[in-house]
């Protein structure tokens, strides 16, 4: 089975490629013909963005924006992340079936009547919130893919969210979370944390989006820190916007001598896991953060999470200070059997060839019921 994955090719720049990436990976890894396809270059009118730092650093934290300064070179077709090839744009005539992720550009004549299925990668409601205020309108998108015949099921990596996407698509599959394990492992690095470590490390990863971020939880921090001043918080991931609003909360935090590094985003978290003890964040739902994290061997304090028996409504800054508290207490106690609990967390929940598996019964159904129908058809119209 030769299957299209069609996402932006951009390695180690977002969550949404790795995991796509992971896919693919896992895809080939049990014999399938799976490749990337990206769709932006000429034809669609999209190129990728080269960036420069923006100002000077920030005088409270360090903290560099960087901002796009035009197009850049297109990526090589066959260029490859990590074992993971580019191919060019026509292979989409080529291949059996074609999986969106960046989305598929009306009018596009390549792939012509390939069966094709959309991945959700969004939450529900920030995909809402994106149409609401950012003019993003995903859930009106993913309602015209529900009237081309050749899109055949939506698919969500999140268990429970079928639920809102099937109000305006009539099959929606849930695919199990999932994340390279083989890259995302344990090892200590030695990360210094900009010279600004603590006891425990904490660190933030999550992008700040509009239905959920990690606000309450610099205040869980700041209740835990009150009982363990040795603590530090690490915070990744944050744009200028971040860095500004937050100005006063990251001041108290320094001034209680609490705050450790701010940066912007990182392509280099598997060194930052390595040498953290806890990731904290406000989340239930298996993000990428606490799949990597996991998989790195990190105990993870949630928002009442299956994933990890540390979890607070984000909400409940007391809650939040003992789920910390506790975590850091196992962690003192015997530091190598908690993050091999970890570990061996993400290794039964987030095993990546388990949803190659479950993605490959989906499209061969569905390529089986097109044969069907096809081979039904041509029946048909010669026994007139």
């Amino acid at each position: 089975m030769r299957i299209a994955h069609v996402v932006h090719f951009q390695p180690r720049s977002n969550g949404l490629f790795e995991t796509v990436r992971d896919l693919v990976e896992a895809e080939r890894r049990i014999g399938l013909d799976a490749r990337i396809v990206d769709l932006r270059g000429v034809e669609i009118g999209l190129l990728p963005s080269r960036a420069r730092p923006k100002g000077n650093p920030c005088p409270r934290c360090g903290f560099v924006e960087l901002e796009q300064i035009g197009p850049g070179p297109t990526v090589q077709d066959w260029a490859e992340s990590r074992g993971v090839a580019k191919v060019p744009m026509s292979w989409l005539n080529e291949c059996d079936v074609i999986v969106s992720h960046s989305g598929m550009p009306p009018g596009l004549k390549l792939g012509k009547d390939k069966p094709r299925i959309h991945i959700a990668h969004g939450r529900p409601r920030s995909s809402f919130l994106l149409g609401q205020m950012d003019g993003n309108h995903v859930w009106a998108a993913y309602c015209e893919y529900a009237k081309d015949p050749r899109m055949k099921a939506l698919v969500t990596l999140w268990p429970g969210f079928a639920r809102y996407w099937r109000l305006v698509f009539p099959r929606v599959e849930e695919i199990p979370p999932f994340v390279d394990l083989e890259r995302w492992r344990p090892g200590a690095t030695g990360y210094g944390f900009g010279g600004q470590g603590g006891s425990p490390n904490v660190v933030i990863c999550d992008i700040w989006r509009h239905d959920r971020d990690p606000f309450h939880s610099l205040f869980g921090f700041a209740a835990f820190a009150e009982k363990c001043p040795t603590a530090r918080l690490h915070i990744y991931g944050l744009n200028d916007r971040d860095v500004q609003a937050l100005g006063p909360v990251l001041d108290g935090l320094k001034a209680r001598g609490v705050l450790g590094e701010v940066c912007g985003r990182r392509n280099d978290l598997l060194s930052i896991y390595g040498s953290a003890d806890i990731l904290l964040t406000p989340h239930r739902i298996a993000t990428r953060t606490i799949r990597e994290a996991l998989a790195c061997g990190l105990s993870v304090v949630a928002g009442s999470s299956m994933y990890t028996p540390y979890a607070a409504d984000e909400e409940n800054l007391e809650g939040v200070a003992d789920a910390l508290a506790a975590a850091w207490g196992d962690l003192q106690t015997n530091r190598a059997v908690v993050r091999r609990a970890n570990r061996r967390r993400a290794e039964e929940e987030f095993n990546p060839e388990r949803a190659a598996r479950r993605m490959a019964d989906l499209l061969r159904e569905i390529l089986s019921t097109q044969s069907r129908v096809s081979t039904g058809a041509g029946l048909a119209t010669v026994s007139k």
